[in-house]
């Protein structure tokens, strides 16, 4: 990631004032020739860029008035279809859309949706686009794949990612820990006397996680003492596959995104919920949820990606950074209805 020399820095070096930095850049005319093509000589030679946050901030306040309108962030994402994230079982997206919306607004921006591969454009077609429209920051969605090609201007762009992905893995991210969760929710199946609890995640996800689930279930596994079940790994749910699972297994409680598709066919197979078996969703909605699980705060991901994104940009840093940083939420307990309850741990928090 760069930082832009700042306006002090150009003083500095041209040795004159910051106004007289100010009126070279914005070709006053009350300054000379000469000092203006010094100036902007050593602003080239550096690779000055203007920050516009800064420059809207400082005409409103020689206005005496607010900013004139809210500068724009792009929440980008690269589902199959330009609605994806809006119709995924999972609430998550939505989420963490409605947390950084929030928090944008607080701040004087406005979020708006962008598709990735709108009207077909290539990667530098869409950067393109966000330019003209002045757009400099990117909150990507957590990117459904772990193999998505993403190569944007990114010299231009600030960027903060939703969620984990090897793809996006060269920015500053604000995820779940996704192993505490698994830790968690393993910890409580364990007080909650299931012997045998079984992980079922598709392969997809687990690389796109960096496989910190399926890690933290075999350290679970040995550490709480429990009965190890091969864990089910598979490129998509089907009836076929999760019932054999079931059947040679036998685990007493399924783990993993069971929230859509995999409880359907958990419930086909002709398990009672959670009678004969428990379900222990590592992605619950909201709290108080009737899946029993741990919770993912989407809308509290979503407000920290926002201000995190903000800030880089009040900063003018923009591109690669060089150092990396991921900030992790843990997970919390929700107790819900689909695992089976002890009563002396029933309040079990």
């Amino acid at each position: 990631m760069k930082s832009s020399p700042g306006i002090r820095d150009i003083a500095r070096l041209a040795k004159v004032s910051v106004a007289t930095v100010s009126k070279a850049l914005n070709n006053k005319a009350d300054i000379s020739e000469a000092t203006r093509q010094r100036v902007q000589s050593i602003c080239q030679e550096l690779g000055y860029r203007p920050n516009p946050l800064v420059a809207a901030l400082m005409r409103s306040r020689r206005r005496h008035t607010p900013p004139s309108q809210r500068l724009t962030l792009a929440f980008v994402s690269a589902f199959d279809t330009a609605d994806g994230w809006r119709t995924h079982p999972s609430p998550i997206f939505r989420q963490m859309f409605a947390g950084a919306e929030a928090r944008a607004a607080e701040r004087s921006y406005r979020l708006e949706h962008f598709w990735l591969y709108r009207d077909g454009m290539s990667n530098q077609r869409f950067s393109q686009m966000l330019l003209a429209r002045g757009i400099r920051g990117l909150l990507f969605a957590p990117v459904p794949y772990d193999q998505t090609p993403i190569e944007l201007q990114w010299e231009d762009f600030a960027v903060v990612v939703l969620g984990i992905t090897p793809s996006t893995n060269r920015f500053n991210r604000v995820a779940t820990d996704y192993y505490q969760s698994m830790l968690l929710a393993m910890e409580h199946c364990a007080q909650l006397d299931y012997k045998r609890p079984g992980l079922a995640v598709r392969q997809e996800t687990n690389s796109r996680l960096e496989y910190r689930w399926e890690a933290a279930y075999h350290v679970a596994v040995s550490r709480l003492k429990l009965r190890p079940v091969k864990p089910l790994l598979v490129p998509q749910w089907t009836t076929e596959n999760v019932r054999l699972w079931l059947k040679r297994n036998r685990p007493d409680v399924v783990i993993g995104p069971v929230l859509g598709r995999l409880e359907e066919l958990v419930t086909d197979s002709g398990a009672r919920i959670p009678e004969d078996i428990g379900l222990v969703g590592l992605l619950v909605p909201r709290a108080g949820d009737r899946l029993s699980g741990v919770l993912q705060d989407g809308e509290i991901l979503g407000a920290t990606a926002a201000d995190q994104l903000i800030s880089q940009l009040e900063r003018n840093e923009t591109g690669i950074p060089e150092h990396p940083i991921t900030h992790t939420m843990l997970g919390r307990w929700n107790p819900g209805r689909t695992v089976h309850a002890i009563p002396s741990l029933s309040n079990l928090q």
